[in-house]
């Protein structure tokens, strides 16, 4: 690999695709050993793909089942009703006073999504995907850890999960209103699989949960600015033993 920190124009050719496949790797090893030139890389990414989107009506995404347009339709149909729920609780709240304004809060807390929830829909939409669950697998163990962590502005580890029979397939990058997510999916010989996903939080400070959802166990954390969540199968017990081995450190 070349040693020279690239200049802001290879960069630049980096972020519009513009470099051959051996300076790309260069420079992907380059933004994976440092956090801070990768998150400024990655605000060029998001600035650029903005732009592409407003030059050409949207983004050329791999095949995402959340991002059909009936599925955003769905999605901006119940998110206009939880707006319009929660402007009839606030006018209530203004008639009724000190009581009403106590079931304003009660029915905002109601309506926000439970941390980490975005972990869950993913591992919903890509763990039971038998064709594509990842877009780059796991052979490309190096070039797999540097695209993930120059995407999401942090270096990125891969928990070894071989002890509990779970093998990493690869990983996969997500768009979320928070900022670019990156998921590594896991599995066992018996196709069961464990999702290990991170995003940004505004969340800055440290907390912590776990929490049961249809079937799903989710153990999430808070940590410098990134959310953190591992999500499998309830019904297996391995799944509470990989959700403590990974630690709230990576």
């Amino acid at each position: 690999m070349n040693d020279t920190m690239p200049d802001d124009d290879t960069l630049q050719a980096y972020v519009d695709g513009q470099l051959d496949e051996a300076r790309r790797r260069d420079v992907e090893a380059c933004l994976a050993a440092q956090p801070a030139l990768a998150a400024r890389v990655a605000q060029w990414q998001r600035d650029a793909a903005g732009l592409r989107a407003a030059l050409a009506g949207g983004l050329s995404l791999p095949p995402q089942a959340r991002l059909d347009p009936a599925s955003i339709r769905r999605t901006r149909r119940a998110r206009t009703q939880r707006r319009l729920a929660l402007c009839a609780s606030l006018v209530l709240a203004l008639g009724l006073g000190g009581m009403g304004g106590w079931q304003a809060k009660t029915m905002r807390v109601a309506a926000a999504a439970p941390p980490m929830d975005d972990a869950v829909t993913a591992y919903r939409i890509f763990a039971t995907d038998r064709t594509r669950p990842v877009e780059m697998d796991a052979s490309r163990g190096p070039e797999l850890q540097a695209w993930l962590s120059a995407r999401l502005g942090r270096p990125m580890s891969l928990p070894d999960l071989q002890s509990y029979g779970f093998t990493l397939l690869g990983g996969r990058m997500l768009a979320t209103p928070d900022g670019a997510a990156a998921m590594l999916m896991y599995q066992d010989g018996e196709g069961r699989r464990i999702s290990f996903y991170v995003r940004p939080s505004t969340r800055f400070a440290d907390a912590r949960g776990n929490r049961l959802n249809d079937g799903l166990a989710l153990r999430y954390w808070y940590r410098n600015g990134y959310g953190f969540a591992v999500v499998g199968r309830a019904d297996d017990p391995r799944t509470l033993a990989v959700q403590q081995a990974i630690p709230p450190a990576v």
